[in-house]
């Protein structure tokens, strides 16, 4: 059943630092708050701070600085005054517009879910019974605990907002925003509801909880100089015991109906007409004169923009890996092609449905347009280089992309599993090297023994499951392999780029925050 769809838009949401906000409407807590509905309403509205961080700033910060995902200059496109190339290379500014919009996407969040909270506990019994009360509350201190996790992932030492009154908040160390999700996510996971609730669908549940904090711990000694390799083991081990299981095929979580996959435990709803964001996914990644050949047409093509470079790809198992082959007599399309509903590959030579070629523009025009898997440099592109993802199937004649936004899967677990009991006995857990050869046998390659499945191969199995789902930033920092040189990037010798800056515009704004020592004076 679809979804959790939430369009209502309410004042009262405060950020941290930049507390400008845009009024949507005038409805408020004097004339509002009157019927079970609209509490119900208000409480579901957080969900849409989800989406935008599906696909836009906090996306193109955890896929962008990574080994598996560019966005490379392509003949006229794809400058947009460096912002990409500085992602890429690691020489980003505390000015950046994309770092900016990331902080302030997470503390509008943020400050949204103080709102609710100071609403929920103010509520009407008679109005609101207290049952759906404590769930209301409990459910919104895990979302803002997911929104401080990526806060503290991607910055740091960040301030900790617990009212929607406080004004210049001060910021927190890195350790203190780490407890302060360990300690809200294990205060409220008891009080959730469980993913064998009937409207649980879209919902932070228990196993949500779980996950983030397998997540969170398995990263403790990144965060905090501690490890906490014990807890993740044993989180981990409890979320295998919940209700979740593999999908049959590699693509069931990023089908069209994925929301009737097995494997996944935390989703970013989404509708194709009334929230697709999502289908930028797919159109920053297709080449101009893709987007307009199909029977889900778009008039402006697509954005020849995101794409994966050779050494990426050739992790794979080309030949036979399910996940990035080409065999549609067999039904294979990887995550790297196109497939049905398409008439093309995501590199070679490209058709239209009717088997016509697809043309170029500019420097091919008139010319059947050949996608191929170099890349120059970031730099020095014509429009047909690059490998482009689309692991997100697409619907043939849908009006935009209505699949969910995957959060968190079965896959992740038994990968953070494998891990933990890896780092810290040299040996893979039997059950997490179980589930690590499931998803190797529904790809068609081979297993791995307890000898075979080493840390290193690890980090390249889970980038190869796991590619464009947001994770390899955290796991290239974890490994020791995000200052290390990658296709056009040299060695980064300084560490700060394993966080970004506070942007400029909240620190001049906020007395009492704090730059990280490595940005100043930049």
């Amino acid at each position: 059943m679809k979804k959790l769809i939430c369009i209502l838009s309410l004042s009262g949401v405060m950020g941290c630092t930049d507390l400008t906000e845009n009024m949507y409407n005038d409805l408020n807590k004097t004339n509002f708050y009157t019927s079970a509905a609209e509490y119900d309403a208000a409480f579901m509205n957080q969900y849409t701070f989800l989406r935008s961080m599906s696909c836009w700033n906090v996306y193109y910060l955890q896929e962008l600085t990574t080994d598996e995902a560019c966005l490379p200059q392509k003949g006229r496109d794809g400058y947009d005054g460096g912002i990409y190339q500085r992602l890429h290379w690691h020489t980003w500014t505390t000015r950046e517009e994309i770092i900016e919009g990331a902080w302030l996407e997470l503390y509008k969040a943020v400050g949204f879910s103080n709102q609710i909270l100071a609403d929920m506990k103010a509520a009407d019994n008679k109005i609101l019974p207290a049952p759906t009360q404590r769930l209301f509350i409990a459910e919104t201190r895990a979302l803002r605990a997911y929104f401080y996790w990526m806060l503290c992932d991607l910055f740091g030492n960040v301030p900790i907002v617990e009212s929607v009154s406080e004004e210049n908040p001060a910021t927190r160390s890195r350790k203190e925003v780490f407890s302060f999700v360990e300690q809200e996510i294990n205060a409220v996971k008891e009080l959730l509801l469980s993913h064998s609730d009937a409207n649980s669908y879209g919902r932070f549940t228990r196993e949500a909880a779980l996950a983030l904090l397998s997540r969170l711990y398995l990263n403790a000694e990144v965060y905090t100089g501690e490890s906490r390799l014990d807890d993740c083991i044993t989180v981990s081990r409890e979320l295998l015991q919940c209700n979740f299981s593999l999908d049959n095929t590699w693509d069931a979580p990023f089908a069209w109906e994925n929301e009737n996959s097995k494997e996944n435990i935390f989703v970013i709803p989404n509708d194709e007409v009334m929230a697709n964001e999502m289908s930028a996914l797919f159109y920053r990644n297709i080449h101009w004169s893709q987007g307009s050949q199909w029977e889900w047409k778009n008039p402006n093509g697509g954005w020849n923009a995101i794409c994966t470079e050779r050494s990426f790809i050739e992790k794979y198992d080309i030949v036979n890996d399910r996940r990035c082959k080409y065999d549609p007599r067999n039904g294979y399309y990887g995550q790297f092609m196109g497939g049905p509903p398409f008439g093309c590959r995501e590199w070679g030579p490209q058709f239209d449905q009717g088997g016509n070629p697809i043309l170029g523009t500019n420097e091919f025009a008139g010319q059947q347009l050949d996608l191929t898997l170099d890349l120059p440099d970031m730099v020095n592109n014509k429009e047909n280089a690059g490998a482009r993802n689309i692991k997100y199937k697409v619907k043939i004649g849908a009006k935009g992309l209505a699949n969910d936004f995957v959060i968190f899967r079965l896959a992740e677990t038994y990968f953070n599993l494998a891990e933990a009991t890896l780092r810290q006995s040299g040996t893979p857990d039997t059950e997490a090297l179980a589930g690590i050869n499931a998803l190797r046998s529904r790809a068609g390659v081979p297993a791995y023994t307890a000898q075979t499945l080493t840390l290193d191969e690890l980090y390249d199995e889970k980038g190869r499951e796991m590619c464009y789902e947001t994770a390899r930033r955290t796991d290239m920092i974890r490994f020791g392999r995000f200052t290390l040189p990658m296709w056009d990037k040299n060695y980064t010798d300084n560490p700060r780029v394993t966080i970004f800056p506070i942007p400029y515009t909240a620190v001049s704004m906020n007395p009492n925050l704090k730059q990280h020592p490595e940005y100043e004076n930049m």
